[in-house]
């Protein structure tokens, strides 16, 4: 039975595709939904010895984290207030995602299968790759 699901959204076409699937649990089941949008650090990458070069995302300005949070209330609208909740965290988002999971108790995590961040996914992995290796809840990748 799925009480809660937490899905993993960054914007993405992928990650559209997962929160359209979660919310179709979730009303399926009658169970509460949390939308996680996770802001990453700015990843450096030292390459040579005398050089360094780093590969840094824009900080995220003021009127960007406001449009984050429409699209999470464009994602919840028509659902329950007291069945959906929406988040803004910090930190690697696979990691954080699976925290997340832990505290919120969530019996099922929903990511995409391809998400933004090429960069990242040719240097350190993909986010969906990385929450279904480390994730101790079950983990629904969307294609």
């Amino acid at each position: 039975m799925i009480r809660h699901v937490l899905v993993g959204f960054d914007g993405s076409e992928g990650s559209r595709r997962a929160a359209d699937h979660a919310r179709r649990l979730a009303e399926a089941f009658d169970a509460k939904i949390t939308y996680v949008f996770v802001l990453e650090p700015i990843p450096v990458v030292s390459l040579g010895f005398a050089e360094s070069f780093s590969l840094a995302h824009q900080q995220m300005q003021a009127k960007d984290l406001e449009r984050v949070h429409e699209i999470l209330d464009e994602l919840a609208k028509g659902l329950p207030a007291d069945r959906v909740d929406k988040r803004v965290e910090y930190g690697p988002a696979a990691d954080t995602i699976c925290r997340l999971a832990r505290e919120l108790d969530a019996d099922l995590v929903v990511v995409g299968a391809r998400g933004l961040g090429a960069v990242e996914r040719l240097l350190i992995g993909s986010v969906s790759s990385r929450v279904v290796h480390v994730c101790d809840r079950n983990v629904l990748v969307v294609h």
